[in-house]
C-alpha cells in the first residue's frame, strides 16, 4: 500500500527541534522533504556524538561527521545547500515553494517576510501552498527568544512538576519542541484534505506556547487554584490515593489506584484489611492520602521493584517500574512494533552503535527512511527535478 503521504512535497525551511521533527514524521508518512540548509554547517550538524562516514561514532567531529540527534530528524530527507539569506537564495528557494505542496518555517517573527518568503507572497505566486509557520508564541506576535525550558516555564508547566517543598522543574525532555511538531504535522494534513477539497492551501499558525498551554489546562487548573490544591504534588495526586511513586528494595515503583475495588485488593494483598476499612472509597484515601501512601512504602521498601510490579498488575492495579531511559527502550512490546531501527551515516556500511525512533505511529504504508544525507547531497538533483537548475 502507498504511503498516506506519498506525491506531497515539503520545502523545509526550519531549524533545530520542532521543524525538523515536524518534517520528520511528514517523511515518515511517504512526503518527499526537500531540507533547504546554509552551505555552512549549522550548529544541529556540529553538536556532539557524532556518526562517522566510515562507521560507529565518537564525541569528536571530523570531516564529513554527522550530529547523532541531526542524523534522527533528518532521515529520509533530502538536503539543499542555499543560502536563503542572499538575494539569489531567496530566488530559488521562492521558486522551489511554487513547486511543493508544503511550506515548513520556524524562524523568527517576520524573517520569512523580509527574505520575500512569506505566507503573503508565496501565497500569491502559489494559492495552493500550505504554508507551517511554528514560532514560540505566535506569528504575529513580537520576536523573542523561545527555548524550549522558556515556554515550559511561561505555559504554567514547570509550576505544576516537582514536589511542593521543593523549587519548580522543567520536563527530562524538550516537551514544547516534541508536542509542537506533533501538532503542527497534524495541522498540515488538516489543510492538505481541505485543499483536496477547495483547491486551496492555507496559513498553519502553531506556537509553541500555545501548545503547551492547551496541555496544561486540559485539567482544570482554574477549580484546582479555586478549590486550594497545591500546584506541585510530585508523583501523587490530591484526587486520590494511592496514586504515587513507591521506593523499593532496588528501586521504584509507579502505581495508580481509580477505584474501590482495587484498593481492597491492595490491601488484601499487603495483609492489611483494616487499612480498606479506614479508607473504603477514593474521598476517604484523598484526604488521607499520607498515611495510606506510609503504609504502602512500608509494604513495598524491602521487595524487589520487579516483584511489587508483577503484584500489583496480579491484581488488576496499573502499576510499572521506574525505568532508566535505556532499559526502558528495550521493553519487549517496543521491539514488536519495531519503535527502534539503528542509525547510520550514509557514507556508511554498518551502522553507528546508535537507535533512532521510528514515527510512533503504525498504520500501513509506513515507510522505512534513507539515512540524513550530508550537507548538500541533493541540491543539483531537487533543482534538476524542480526544473530550477537553468
Amino acid at each position: 500500500m502507498s504511503a498516506p503521504l506519498a506525491g506531497v512535497r515539503v520545502l523545509d525551511l526550519s531549524r533545530f527541534v520542532s521543524g525538523p521533527l515536524c518534517t520528520f514524521f511528514l517523511a515518515s508518512m511517504g512526503a518527499e522533504v526537500f531540507a533547504v540548509e546554509s552551505p555552512n554547517p549549522s550548529p544541529s550538524r556540529r553538536l556532539p556524538p557524532f556518526a562517522l562516514p566510515e562507521g560507529g561514532s565518537s564525541t569528536d567531529y571530523v570531516d564529513g561527521a554527522i550530529a547523532i540527534p541531526f542524523l534522527k530528524r533528518a532521515r529520509g530527507k533530502r538536503s539543499v545547500a542555499i543560502d536563503v539569506t542572499s538575494a539569489e537564495g531567496q530566488r530559488i528557494v521562492g521558486d522551489m515553494a511554487t513547486r511543493c505542496d508544503v511550506l515548513v518555517e520556524n524562524s523568527a517573527p517576520g524573517t520569512m517576510t523580509r527574505f520575500g518568503l512569506g505566507y503573503e507572497t508565496l501565497s500569491n505566486r502559489h494559492p495552493g501552498l500550505v504554508y507551517c509557520s511554528i514560532s514560540g508564541y505566535g506569528r504575529d506576535t513580537p520576536d523573542r527568544p523561545a527555548m524550549d525550558n522558556i515556554v515550559q516555564a511561561m505555559a504554567g508547566l514547570m509550576a505544576k512538576t516537582g514536589f511542593a517543598d521543593g523549587p519548580p522543574l522543567r520536563a527530562g525532555i524538550t516537551v514544547a519542541d516534541h508536542t509542537t511538531a506533533v501538532f503542527a504535522a497534524l495541522g498540515i494534513v488538516a489543510a492538505l484534505r481541505s485543499r483536496d477539497a477547495t483547491g486551496k492551501g492555507q496559513l498553519v499558525d502553531v506556537a509553541m506556547l500555545d501548545v503547551l498551554t492547551a496541555l496544561v489546562w486540559d485539567e482544570p487548573v482554574d477549580h484546582y487554584a479555586a478549590a486550594g490544591y497545591p500546584v506541585r504534588t510530585g508523583n501523587a495526586d490530591m484526587r486520590g490515593a494511592p496514586i504515587n511513586t513507591y521506593q523499593c528494595a532496588d528501586g521504584w515503583v509507579s502505581v495508580t489506584c481509580t477505584s474501590d475495588t482495587q484498593f481492597e485488593k491492595l490491601c488484601d494483598l499487603m495483609a492489611r484489611p483494616g487499612l480498606f476499612e479506614q479508607f473504603p472509597n477514593q474521598h476517604a484515601r484523598a484526604m488521607g492520602a499520607q498515611a495510606v501512601d506510609a503504609e504502602i512504602a512500608v509494604w513495598t521498601l524491602p521487595r524487589k521493584a520487579a516483584d511489587v510490579e508483577r503484584d500489583f498488575i496480579a491484581i488488576g492495579l496499573p502499576a510499572g517500574r521506574v525505568r532508566e531511559p535505556l532499559d526502558a527502550a528495550d521493553d519487549p512490546a517496543l521491539a514488536t512494533r519495531e519503535l527502534f531501527e539503528p542509525l547510520r551515516h550514509a557514507s556508511a556500511d554498518a551502522p553507528s552503535g546508535f537507535r533512532g525512533a521510528r514515527l510512533p505511529i503504525v498504520f500501513d504504508g509506513r515507510v522505512d527512511l534513507a539515512p540524513a544525507e550530508p550537507l548538500g547531497e541533493s541540491t543539483d538533483a531537487v533543482l534538476r527535478e524542480l526544473g530550477l537548475d537553468s
